[in-house]
């Protein structure tokens, strides 16, 4: 049953990215997002460029940081969203190609986060999984819910991982250069976890075959291997970052909206 929710979760991430990366670049310039998510815009696309030519694929354009113009233009790899990095492939195969390209990409945002975990990220990890006097850890359900009742708890749990997240934020020690450095990076990687530029579809079906991939690997390292005590922690933090940049950027579009309205009716 875990890694059926591990595939859940993955696809929820992939989806508040894309939110987030949707609200951002509804607020400001294309180009201006992608330069503050450069790591991870740089670690997602080679990663992508480099899956799609291991399977035959070519590479017509690639453009990491694209101007105004090409960011509106969709022409990005495959027909995927506007407002992405102007890259442009053709695949050799062309429903599996994408998603092993796809696949590689989220392998290689997924290992930058671990290895930025393993270097950087262990006082933010532990503050907000166990720290801050709780009974038990902040951490995503394991299970998926199997009724009504049990589907509320878990929504309600997400309001819970959220005012973690906050009470979180005002206990890290921000003086400490690896909080800061592991904090952007995770945030840079997890929001381009997302396709920008490229099918979504096939990123999704990449983020179920991981699932199956650690499903049919777990026999081999044993009961959960570390999926449990290594792999979940950082996945409820990422996931729960995620969904407080985006409830963050939806309260400040709205400020900015009602900011507007208010200023359009006092000047007429």
């Amino acid at each position: 049953m875990i890694y059926a929710a591990l595939a859940i979760w993955l696809l929820l991430i992939i989806f508040a990215g894309r939110g987030t990366w949707r609200l951002w670049t509804g607020m400001v310039k294309p180009a201006v997002a992608m330069w503050v998510l450069f790591p991870g815009t740089v670690v997602s696309e080679m990663a992508y460029i480099f899956g799609s030519l291991i399977t035959g694929g070519e590479i017509r354009r690639a453009k990491l940081i694209a101007g105004e113009a090409e960011g509106k233009s969709g022409q990005g790899g495959g027909g995927g969203t506007p407002a992405g990095p102007a890259t442009e492939t053709a695949p050799r195969w062309k429903t599996v190609g994408p998603v092993i390209a796809s696949l590689i990409a989220i392998v290689a945002c997924a290992g930058a986060v671990l290895a930025a975990h393993s270097l950087l990220g262990r006082p933010v990890i532990d503050k907000f999984a166990f720290g801050g006097g709780q009974s038990s850890p902040a951490l995503l359900p394991k299970t998926l819910p199997t009724d009504w009742n049990a589907f509320w708890e878990q929504v309600h749990g997400q309001v819970r991982l959220l005012q973690r997240t906050s009470q979180m934020l005002g206990e890290l020690n921000w003086f400490d250069w690896r909080v800061v450095l592991f904090v952007y990076l995770a945030a840079c990687l997890s929001v381009r976890l997302a396709p920008v530029s490229r099918p979504i579809r096939a990123t999704l079906a990449a983020a179920v075959v991981v699932a199956a991939a650690a499903a049919a690997i777990a026999p081999i390292a044993g009961p959960g291997g570390g999926l449990e005590q290594d792999v979940w922690p950082l996945l409820s933090y990422v996931w729960t970052s995620l969904l407080f940049l985006l409830a963050v950027t939806l309260l400040l579009k709205g400020v900015i909206a009602l900011a507007r309205a208010l200023l359009g009716k006092a000047k007429s």
